[in-house]
């Protein structure tokens, strides 16, 4: 290795860091904006094509968390820290695995109707996900300037109690409802795995206020 590789190296790799995020948050974005499309989806095969393109986008966001962990490695200076950039790489994955979860479970178990929450709860976990990437967006400038990350934090967390009260309110009407005890664990289950994701999301927006606290 050349003098001036062995400098380069032990410059913060930003050009792979926040590209890297950013391109991520995207992906779930896309996920999400599928998923709306699914829970409204009627016909199995329809359902099975969306499905077939939310697992793409899951595994295109385990690939690009490979190479975060891997610029992390080869990285001397870093742009934060080691186990802060790690931590935002596990909450994102846990986004998009729980809207994988959430459509594979509908798939699987095909319940004979899906309640109109269920929407509902999908339109959260999109707009948290546009949240999410509007944050990823200005991650380069969270050691300067808070104001954008934190709005979005923000909304994170009112989203999220958005989405523990259409839970709250679902599980109370599904238990007052006639449906027979398959049906309500179906659907039960689904929409558990939808307000997941909208924990999920939330942890995103507390692993960057623990970011912006350090660099206050």
């Amino acid at each position: 290795m050349s003098l001036n590789s062995f400098f380069a190296s032990l410059l913060p790799k930003e050009d792979k860091f926040f590209p890297s995020y950013k391109m991520m948050a995207d992906r779930i974005v896309a996920g999400a904006d599928l998923f709306t499309e699914f829970v409204s989806a009627t016909d199995h095969d329809k359902q099975v094509e969306l499905y077939t393109k939310i697992k793409a986008i899951e595994t295109e966001c385990d690939n690009i968390i490979v190479g975060i962990y891997d610029a992390a490695s080869d990285s001397f200076v870093l742009p934060f820290d080691r186990e802060d950039i790690h931590q935002l790489c596990n909450d994102l994955d846990d986004v998009m695995d729980f809207i994988n979860d959430a459509s594979k479970r509908i798939l699987l178990y095909r319940p004979k109707q899906m309640p109109n929450k269920t929407m509902h709860m999908a339109e959260i976990i999109f707009e948290a996900s546009k949240a999410i990437a509007i944050a990823m967006g200005e991650l380069k400038h969270i050691t300067k300037e808070h104001t954008i990350v934190k709005e979005q934090c923000d909304k994170l967390h009112d989203l999220e109690h958005e989405g523990d009260d259409v839970y709250d309110n679902f599980v109370k009407e599904l238990f007052e409802s006639d449906l027979d005890a398959r049906e309500l664990i179906k659907i039960k289950e689904i929409m558990q795995t939808m307000e997941t994701a909208t924990d999920s999301a939330n942890h995103v927006g507390k692993t960057l206020q623990i970011i912006m606290a350090k660099y206050a």
